[in-house]
């Protein structure tokens, strides 16, 4: 069974996009995208949009299957491969796994190849918001913006997380950001990446965390800092996010 996808732009360079945890729209972007020289694919990941019926084990390893399905039924052969958060840490395992096909990646406020492991209590709060406890979600969304939007901004995010998500995905994607770390295999991985920070991000996002990981891990890595963002940039900046993808995808065309 195939994952749904939706294609926007009819260009001969191709892009796959993976959505984050929150399941954050990438339309605000689209306005801005060149549909002229790219196609892009926006995948709903198994438990989420029009994928929330495909149940699985939500891990990298299947997911990245997933990728490859998609790619396989699109016939491209070769393809960037576009990941936001926890499919940032997806999208380097396609690049990984397809080094042949990946031409680029673009990790959004990524979760990196060691993952994000958290103490047990942690993850207990961070598994309630997940299930149904919308005020634990809410402070989850204040904390990836440094607080800075209001309540209309939290409400809508965890209102839209729980109509187009299914609990069991939410709880099992996270057990995959928490607790996956393939660093062994990726290290020294020569695919060109680039790393879109948000200035206002929570800590453990930011910059000096990505330099650490992703700027030591990968020799062709690149990390920009986007500014008036949190870890939501294609809600917050979204002509930013959308000139920054593609003026690196521009960079490294088929």
């Amino acid at each position: 069974m195939t994952i749904s996808y939706r294609t926007y732009g009819h260009g001969s360079e191709h892009v796959i996009v993976m959505h984050d945890w929150f399941y954050t729209s990438y339309e605000s972007i689209q306005p801005y995208l060149n549909v002229e020289r790219f196609t892009y694919a926006f995948v709903d990941l198994r438990g989420y949009g029009r994928s929330k019926g495909i149940s699985g084990e939500c891990s990298v390893e299947e997911t990245t299957q997933d990728i490859l399905q998609i790619a396989d039924v699109l016939k491209w052969s070769q393809f960037h491969i576009i990941g936001h958060s926890m499919s940032g840490m997806i999208a380097q395992y396609v690049a990984y796994k397809a080094q042949e096909r990946v031409l680029s990646c673009i990790a959004i406020t990524p979760v990196p190849a060691c993952g994000s492991p958290v103490p047990e209590e942690v993850k207990a709060f961070l598994s309630d918001g997940a299930r149904d406890n919308d005020e634990i979600a809410e402070q989850m969304i204040g904390f990836m913006t440094s607080h800075r939007y209001g309540k209309q901004f939290t409400n809508l995010k965890v209102q839209q997380w729980r109509q187009y998500s299914v609990s069991e995905a939410r709880v099992a994607y996270l057990n995959m950001f928490t607790e996956t770390n393939f660093v062994d295999h990726i290290k020294g991985l020569k695919t060109p990446i680039l790393v879109i920070a948000g200035a206002h991000d929570a800590e453990g996002s930011r910059e000096a965390v990505m330099q650490e990981t992703f700027g030591k891990w990968y020799p062709k890595a690149q990390i920009v800092v986007l500014e008036g963002t949190g870890h939501y940039p294609m809600q917050e900046v979204p002509v930013a996010i959308a000139y920054a993808i593609e003026t690196f995808l521009e960079k490294n065309l088929l």
